[in-house]
């Protein structure tokens, strides 16, 4: 009997233990009503199963409980007082010294406040939105239900495919350098280029090219199906550098600062250069502190 008394003590004593320790990081107060809520939740009938209630077992199970509950917060008590960061104010309204400069919570750390409910998860109920739903009184008059045909995107401009093909073909031979990869593909498409990049972009502001405000503005030209060159000069950037640079424009989506259409670009640079086979928005070879310096110009092929 002495057996089943002392184990009747230490199961109440491992549940009252636990529940002071899930409403600790919890929200941070115990309240009477989360002792009903877990027992209940454990199985109230479970226990009386176990110890009957007008048994000795209930009883030890009763005071193991309540050591375990006041355990905790005791071993609490001596943690906080021993802690640097923690005080008695802590225990009255969760406030405590923000960490060191050495110190953090880490990066998979979580809240200690969150509420012991699960948050309610949106969902739709009725008839699914994408499909209308006829009722007919006959049954000889039922018909399958009528769907919502899906848009249909646009296809692209035949030009424009062709700029992003021959980009993709011309990049991996001349992607060491931006003159050369801008003169390949522009000789593919039966355009003249030649020189530096700073040349080229002389090239662009003359004759037989449409100077284009910014970047979207070069995007919709792209997307027409023209060819767009974007360049800076070597001595026009904000920290003027050797040699210049220029891509080209190709249709595609803008950065999400929304200045930089999508392109195709070499660079002397490996780790610029790199990043200049995919259609990838060109803030990826030009700075963002550049982009009102970037001279964009167009012509057609």
């Amino acid at each position: 009997m002495e057996l089943k008394l002392l184990g009747a003590g230490a199961f109440g004593l491992i549940i009252g233990w636990y529940l002071y320790y899930i409403n600790r990081y919890r929200k941070g107060d115990v309240q009477i009503s989360d002792i009903t809520t877990v027992i209940g939740t454990i199985g109230g009938a479970a226990v009386l199963k176990l110890f009957d209630s007008g048994t000795d077992m209930f009883g030890a199970y009763g005071i193991g409980l309540a050591a375990g509950f006041f355990l905790y917060f005791l071993v609490l008590i001596i943690l906080v007082g021993v802690s640097e960061n923690f005080d008695a104010d802590w225990f009255l309204d969760g406030r405590r010294r923000n960490p060191g400069p050495d110190y953090g919570y880490g990066q998979d750390a979580r809240p200690t406040g969150a509420p012991m409910a699960l948050p309610p998860q949106p969902a739709f109920h009725g008839q699914n939105p994408g499909q209308v739903q006829n009722f007919y009184l006959a049954p000889d008059a039922a018909a399958p239900a009528a769907k919502i045909p899906l848009p249909v995107l646009a296809a692209l401009n035949p030009n424009a495919q062709k700029v992003i093909d021959t980009c993709k073909s011309a990049w991996p031979a001349k992607k060491d350098a931006c003159n050369f990869f801008a003169i390949e593909v522009a000789s593919q498409l039966h355009i003249t280029l030649t020189g530096t990049a700073d040349q080229i972009v002389d090239q662009i502001k003359g004759s037989g090219w449409t100077s284009i405000a910014n970047g979207p503005a070069a995007r919709s030209a792209a997307m027409q199906g023209k060819f767009v060159i974007a360049g800076i000069k070597s001595g026009d950037f904000t920290e003027p550098r050797d040699e210049g640079h220029v891509a080209v424009v190709v249709a595609g989506d803008l950065n999400p600062g929304g200045w930089a259409p999508s392109g195709y670009w070499g660079s002397t640079a490996p780790d610029i250069a790199s990043k200049g086979g995919s259609g990838a928005p060109i803030s990826q070879c030009f700075r963002a502190e550049d982009k009102d310096k970037i001279v964009y110009a167009s012509r057609d092929f």
